[in-house]
This record gives C-alpha cells, sequence and structure tokens, in this order.
C-alpha cells in the first residue's frame, strides 16, 4: 500500500461503488488503484489523464477525506448540467450506447446530446436544449477524452482474395517473389498490351 492509504482502502471502495457523484467515484477508483500498490503513471494512462492528477486526488483525500475528492464549489453561472445529467452521461459512457437501444458501438457528442433531450423531456414532459459545447464540457470534466473509432475491416476480407493480390504484387516486384500460382497468371496474361509510341 502506497502513501498512508492502507487504512483507507474500505472507504474507498465504498465511495467508488456508492457516492452518488460520478467524479468522486471515479477520483475514488484511482485513489484506490495506487493504494493498491498500481504506479501513478499506469494509473493515469488508465484513466486517460497526466499523472499531476492522480497525485492531486491522492493528496486531497489523505488530506480532507471525500471532499478532496469532490470540486470545489464555484463562482459564477450554475452549471448547466446537475449532478443528475452528469452521473446519467458517466453511466452512458461505461454501458455504451447499445445498453441505451443506439444502433451504433460508440458514443458520440451529438448521440449524448440526445440522449439528455430524451431524459429530460421523459422526466419534465418538456424539452431542454443543451449545446453541444456543454455536453462536450460534461464528458471532459467526467475524465473522458473523445477519439474517432478506427475502423477494421479485416474481418470481412476473403482470405483467398487477398492470398491472390499478394501472389499478383509479389510477381510485379512489389515484394517477395514467388512464382505466381496458375489462376494469377492467366488472369494478368489474359489482357492485351497494345503499342503505344513514346
Amino acid at each position: 500500500m502506497a502513501h498512508g492509504l492502507a487504512e483507507h482502502v474500505g472507504d474507498l471502495r465504498r465511495l467508488m461503488k456508492t457516492d452518488p457523484d460520478p467524479r468522486v467515484r471515479r477520483r475514488a477508483q484511482a485513489v484506490l488503484l495506487v493504494a493498491q500498490g498500481e504506479s501513478v503513471l499506469g494509473v493515469a494512462r488508465l484513466f486517460r489523464t497526466a499523472p499531476h492528477r492522480i497525485r492531486a486526488w491522492r493528496d486531497r483525500y489523505l488530506e480532507r477525506g471525500r471532499a478532496g475528492l469532490a470540486d470545489a464549489p464555484r463562482t459564477g453561472r450554475p452549471p448547466k448540467l446537475g449532478a443528475g445529467e452528469r452521473a446519467l452521461l458517466d453511466e452512458a459512457l461505461q454501458r455504451g450506447p447499445q445498453a441505451y437501444g443506439w444502433p451504433v458501438s460508440t458514443w458520440s457528442i451529438r448521440d449524448l446530446q440526445e440522449l439528455l433531450r430524451q431524459h429530460h423531456q421523459h422526466r419534465q414532459h418538456r424539452q431542454v436544449a443543451v449545446s453541444i459545447d456543454t455536453v462536450y464540457r460534461a464528458v471532459r470534466g467526467l475524465g473522458y477524452r473523445y477519439r474517432r473509432p478506427r475502423h477494421d475491416l479485416k474481418h470481412r476480407q476473403d482470405a483467398d482474395a487477398v492470398a491472390t493480390a499478394r501472389r499478383a504484387l509479389a510477381w510485379l516486384g512489389k515484394g517477395p517473389a514467388p512464382s505466381p500460382a496458375p489462376s494469377t497468371w492467366s488472369t494478368w496474361t489474359s489482357a492485351r498490351s497494345t503499342a503505344t509510341r513514346t
């Protein structure tokens, strides 16, 4: 156990599972991992945040307990999204869009905006508009980072067609040069060649 956190493991587990604030739950989970011997750098990578944030959460928790993991009250305009909406976003990001009936594998900010609109309409019987920027800031505030998914279609490729294409490229000098298979040879020699003036 690191930095005197040994006696706090039970409290951190309770906060991680039951605290109503999604930010406190997330930060408690990070501090718990550090308490269990994970490196600060490893936890930072897991949570996609900077190591200094993990250290700050750890130090603030040791100084003030649960209050150290909560956001300090801010002056100025009240947040457009309350704790309930932030909790909904956090839950949605953890469960994924298909758990909510969306036919996609990753959330977009616009999808999350629509989810919040439906949530408001269902609970308050009126439409409440939340801007894309507000949703984006809320998602970042929860510790998530938006990245475009990388699509990979290897599972949809025909293995025989790929092998034939590789043999053809090799035969053309674009790779190792094994002799082409008969089917490849017939494919490439069936085209007529015509002389062109240079």
